[in-house]
């Protein structure tokens, strides 16, 4: 059905209206600050296909609405004055930094803490943690990947870990699994599920329903979280900016 819709993006409901043109292949996404944000599809549109547009490109629609606030995203929360606090495996860790000439520059997790030693003025906060979260990763994606292979009965041949700006993870012909380290910003379930779809491109090489029948076997709420990705993409990558 043509006509006015609603979504809701980040906590806050975005009205928009759906419009129908022939002589477009894709959907475009049009914004006016007298009639906000239209949605102008060809004749083949799904309803399935316009939210899936809608939330990949939510930070795209949040930033350039007419008359748009701030939005207080839904991982965030807020904490006492002069606490850092990341994101890891859906838990927050409090950050402190300590100077410290006896220590090299490190992090070192304690429970829910996480020390960063700095040696001297200049270090590089920001590296220092992206490394860190690069090595828990290599480490936490092997141990999952390695037993959900198992349970699955799938070998693959190696792991690689990367910072990708578009993509979770990929499976290529050779067997070879790749998985992006901003994952971990991300709750320990939605993390499962993308290493089982990965996994299942070992079997399939495609998005075929026998595809996504071995995803559901072994990861039963494979559409929230893939919902969940979608809807948290930007949110992710700012995380990983340790800003």
């Amino acid at each position: 059905m043509l006509g006015e819709r609603n979504i809701n993006l980040y906590g806050k409901s975005i009205n928009y209206l759906v419009k129908l043109s022939p002589n477009i292949r894709g959907i475009r996404l049009e914004i006016r600050s007298e009639s906000g944000l239209t949605i102008v599809v060809p004749q083949n549109y799904t309803e399935q296909k316009i939210r899936e547009v809608l939330l990949q490109k939510a930070d795209w629609i949040l930033r350039h609405m007419p008359d748009n606030k701030p939005v207080q995203l839904p991982l965030f929360n807020n904490y006492p004055a002069g606490e850092n606090r990341v994101f890891f495996m859906g838990r927050t860790l409090r950050l402190i930094p300590i100077r410290d000439s006896k220590h090299r520059d490190s992090v070192v997790r304690e429970g829910d803490i996480l020390y960063v030693y700095l040696n001297g003025n200049s270090a590089n906060i920001a590296g220092m943690l992206e490394k860190w979260y690069r090595q828990q990763a290599d480490e936490i994606f092997i141990r999952k990947s390695n037993f959900y292979k198992e349970k699955m009965g799938l070998t693959y041949r190696r792991i690689l870990i990367r910072g990708q700006k578009t993509r979770w993870g990929s499976c290529s012909a050779a067997g070879n699994l790749t998985l992006n380290w901003k994952l971990l910003f991300a709750p320990d379930e939605v993390i499962d599920y993308v290493i089982i779809h990965e996994l299942a491109h070992l079997r399939y090489m495609n998005h075929s329903s026998k595809f996504w029948k071995l995803v559901g076997e072994y990861c039963p709420d494979w559409q929230k979280h893939r919902k969940w990705l979608a809807a948290h993409e930007g949110e992710l990558k700012r995380l990983a900016l340790f800003s």
